[in-house]
């Protein structure tokens, strides 16, 4: 049987290995070790002009990188410019029915955009606004823009891998069990929990004012204190949770080429607070935000916060019409009190939320969006300014690994410009290109098979699916390799044409080419759960005649995989072990027309 076994954000993860009697090369015990002795620093900039456009056409020769005050000799330089190429999505409509292809749609460079929607962080109310803003903002979305969606909770929760699709993206964001459920966090405390904690402090410092009782004021410094340090308590679960979550996200995306924009919509993320314990102190995670630093920068990813709620323009909690009032607190000194609290709380968590998703911001090379409501003129800016962008690389002329702090700084000449970029990395062997880089062992499509993740173009292909016909006896033998597969199935055929350049066909003295393919089918559900799969390992041998063939037309086979009749997705591959190139493609089988279904 083959092995499935769980990996980060929830997901799965295929093991896999060569079946029905074929075999591969076994793995050794120790990796095979690589050596390079160039080590790269990538930094992406996006420039704007004084009306926040994107400024493109700038040479090489205007740009300056500095790192700890230091000019840095530029290794290589390219421009990404813009959205996807509208026409060339027009000629997906020219391929045959059920007919699907991985040739690139969008221009080379293109960035993709994730959207974490965090019910961690935000009140249920904002959420529930977040969700509508969602609904109108796809409804009209760039044709071609491909997009993501998670949602952080308890966990970082898959939804929606990247998809150009504005209906799937639709139903990742109104379905059952989708991101557009909100959900309340146990460790976020509600605007009326906290209204009503402050004024039972409230309500005792007045006792004991009035009263003159040292133990009634001694009870109500002692429960300040314990909401405080609850309240602090529960924060720095958050937090932890939170960076856990974006380091999660951050591996999962760096297998992906180019930047990547995450557009996080948060009511609050404070990465310091003060808390009472063994004194009035700080605490704060230095190690833990280095470390998630040095990650984003790593999988090239841009953080965007967009605040909601008490970073959004939300009225103080001393003014929301659903929260207790100054006038139900008895006295008007206790009232007092009770606004004077709640304002200074709330303007400190604030400042602290605003600080630290600012900070975040600038130093990933996104932007900080903390004082609106227009959401979707938000996704609009973000989804235009962060497609553009200027990629340069550079060897560090200090090239001691020591784990500190490198401050990167780029100036650009003849012009008054904004520039957005990472502003620095930690130097560890774990962020630049490593002078002994292991090669992984095992199936070399794995990383790539996750469903959702984008389609893998360097070996570009076309696959038709069908139904079988006639579909196989109900008791007949499962296709594929998951033994525990239960229940009705349909028999898909899966038909592929692979071009005969992107293969490696090595001739051989007699004149025969010889190549080796990986070929992978997997089917997910809805959820990411890996429902069937096989792989296939193909040895080539193709006389001159055939070659020539092959040449004109393509190389093509077919596989059969069972999969249930429900809501599933088809994931393919093909590696080319020659050349070690790759090539995948997704398809939800849903899109197949409903003629292929019929009986023929």
């Amino acid at each position: 049987m083959l092995p499935i076994r769980g990996c980060l954000l929830g997901l799965v993860l295929l093991s896999v290995f060569p079946v029905c009697g074929q075999t591969a090369n076994p793995d050794s015990t120790e990796p095979t070790t690589i050596r390079a002795n160039v080590r790269r620093v990538l930094v992406d900039v996006v420039v704007t002009n004084s009306k926040d456009e994107p400024v493109t056409a700038l040479a090489q020769e205007q740009f300056q990188v500095f790192e700890d005050g230091k000019l840095q000799t530029l290794a290589s330089f390219e421009e990404h410019a813009g959205l996807p190429d509208v026409p060339a999505l027009s000629r997906m409509a020219h391929l045959p029915p059920n007919v699907f292809s991985n040739a690139p749609l969008a221009k080379a460079g293109e960035a993709a955009n994730v959207l974490l929607l965090d019910s961690l962080n935000t009140e249920l109310g904002d959420q529930s606004y977040v969700h509508g803003q969602m609904i109108k903002y796809i409804k009209d979305v760039h044709p071609g823009m491909r997009m993501a969606i998670f949602m952080l909770s308890d966990r970082l929760r898959f939804v929606q891998g990247f998809t150009e699709d504005p209906a799937l993206l639709m139903a990742a964001v109104s379905g059952k069990n989708s991101a557009g459920n909100p959900q309340q966090s146990g460790l976020l405390q509600s605007s009326s929990e906290l209204n009503a904690n402050q004024q039972l402090v409230g309500q005792m410092q007045q006792i004991a004012a009035t009263t003159g009782s040292a133990d009634v004021a001694a009870a109500a410094a002692a429960l300040n204190s314990f909401q405080t340090e609850n309240l602090n308590e529960q924060t720095d679960v958050r937090v932890k949770l939170t960076l856990e979550a974006i380091e999660q996200l951050a591996m999962y995306l760096q297998a992906i080429p180019a930047r990547k924009n995450v557009i996080w919509f948060s009511g609050s993320f404070p990465l310091n607070i003060l808390t009472m314990d063994q004194g009035l102190k700080l605490r704060q995670y230095g190690d833990e935000v280095s470390k998630t630093a040095n990650l984003l920068a790593a999988a090239r990813i841009a953080i965007y916060p967009i605040g909601v709620g008490a970073m959004g323009l939300a009225p103080n909690r001393i003014l929301d019409s659903s929260a207790p009032t100054s006038a139900s607190i008895t006295g008007a000194r206790t009232a007092t009190i009770y606004q004077s609290q709640s304002l200074d709380t709330e303007s400190t968590e604030r400042v602290a939320s605003n600080a630290s998703l600012e900070e975040m911001a600038t130093n990933t090379g996104g932007q900080s969006f903390l004082n609106t409501n227009g959401f979707n003129d938000v996704l609009d800016h973000v989804m235009k300014t962060g497609t553009y962008y200027y990629t340069l690389t550079y060897s560090p002329t200090n090239r001691n690994m020591d784990g500190q702090l490198r401050k990167i700084e780029v100036k650009v000449g003849a012009g008054k410009y904004h520039l957005a970029y990472r502003r620095g990395y930690y130097a560890t062997d774990a962020f630049l290109t490593s002078g002994s880089v292991k090669k992984p062992n095992g199936d070399p499509l794995r990383p790539l098979m996750e469903h959702g993740t984008p389609d893998s173009t360097a070996i570009v292909y076309a696959m038709r699916v069908l139904p079988a016909n006639p579909q196989p006896a109900p008791d007949a033998a499962r296709a594929g390799s998951n033994e525990n597969l239960k229940g009705p199935v349909t028999r898909y055929s899966v038909s592929f044409t692979v071009p005969a350049d992107d293969l490696t066909l090595e001739p051989a003295p007699d004149g025969v080419r010889h190549g080796s393919l990986e070929v992978t089918l997997l089917g997910y559900d809805r959820d990411g759960k890996p429902l069937n799969w096989m792989v296939r390992i193909l040895q080539l041998t193709l006389a001159p005649d055939r070659y020539a063939a092959v040449q004109a037309s393509g190389l093509s086979f077919s596989l059969e995989i069972d999969l249930p009749a429900a809501d599933v997705y088809l994931r393919s591959g093909v590696y080319d072990q020659g050349s070690s190139k790759a090539g995948t493609l997704e398809i939800p089988l849903a899109a197949l027309t409903a003629q292929a279904a019929a009986p023929k």
